[in-house]
């Protein structure tokens, strides 16, 4: 994940550079605070013909947490299950699959801006913009098991889950509440980090860059973290079989100041944007 940031960073400092002068034509970043809901969502239902359009909804607050020490018995029937055994049966499916799964992530760069696309600098990174998502495209790669700090998972880290039987299978569906980072966040921390890994903290982006030095400490730096969900089929041995988790990541910076480590070079990039679709998927997907 920390790639995204590396590859926004290195191609706006690289039009930075080509510049020969510091960026022009400050904006003001927008951040909006996220608002949590106070009350989590729960809805079952099972693939039974008489039961298609029932409608099985429990109201959880969000102060209501599972022992991750505490062991759990589920019913056959996920319609009778918690907001919080659907959680501990998540989690417990995602330990089982640590080394049964191959997951896949891939990222699609749907905006960037710098310096609101105006100036040399916004209009060449215009231009580029096609450069960088075939870059992300390329960067896509395979892990071992399930993404997310799902150790962690709990019910007040979701809007609603839902959990159903299809056949032989339970489908577990999550949507999580948003997340906003800053320099020095945690891939596993927060709503979102829990269950799907954020980008985590941006500072070590410069370890990747070492051609730069990149002061992130006092630039503003936003990652907001929308629409965040999960669908993952899991099978009667408790293998996630199938899954997709997904989200969007908007990333705001605000007078990065970046200097070439070799040459006399510096500048401040008064602002710049970036937005892009992460998704990661198991067995194919679901």
């Amino acid at each position: 994940m920390k790639k995204i940031l590396a590859l926004l960073t290195a191609l706006i400092m690289l039009f930075t550079f080509a510049s020969c002068k510091s960026s022009e034509g400050e904006q003001e970043p927008t951040t909006n605070a996220v608002e949590s809901q106070s009350d989590a969502t729960v809805d079952s239902t099972t693939a039974q013909p008489d039961l298609t359009n029932a409608d099985f909804t429990q109201e959880t607050s969000t102060d209501e947490t599972t022992s991750e020490n505490e062991t759990k018995a589920f019913s056959a029937n996920p319609a009778e299950w918690t907001g919080e055994e659907i959680i501990e049966f998540y989690k417990q499916a995602a330990i089982k699959s640590k080394t049964k799964v191959t997951s896949k992530q891939e990222m699609t760069m749907t905006e960037m801006v710098v310096n609101d696309g105006s100036g040399f600098i916004g209009k060449l990174v215009e231009m580029a913009t096609p450069i960088m998502k075939s870059a992300l495209k390329k960067n896509s790669t395979e892990f071992e098991g399930i993404t997310g700090g799902y150790e962690n998972l709990e019910l007040s880290d979701t809007k609603s889950v839902k959990a159903y039987k299809s056949g032989s299978y339970t489908v577990v569906e999550m949507t999580l509440k948003e997340q906003t980072d800053g320099a020095h966040g945690d891939a596993y921390s927060g709503t979102v980090g829990h269950a799907i890994t954020v980008v985590g903290d941006i500072s070590t982006v410069a370890a990747e860059l070492p051609q730069f030095n990149i002061d992130f400490d006092n630039a503003e730096l936003k990652l907001h973290y929308s629409n965040p969900k999960l669908k993952v089929k899991i099978n009667k041995d408790g293998i996630i079989e199938k899954g997709t988790w997904t989200y969007k990541v908007d990333v705001k910076l605000k007078n990065l100041y970046v200097a070439a480590v070799r040459i006399p070079l510096s500048a401040t990039i008064s602002s710049a944007y970036g937005s892009v679709d992460y998704i990661i998927t198991t067995g194919g997907g679901f």
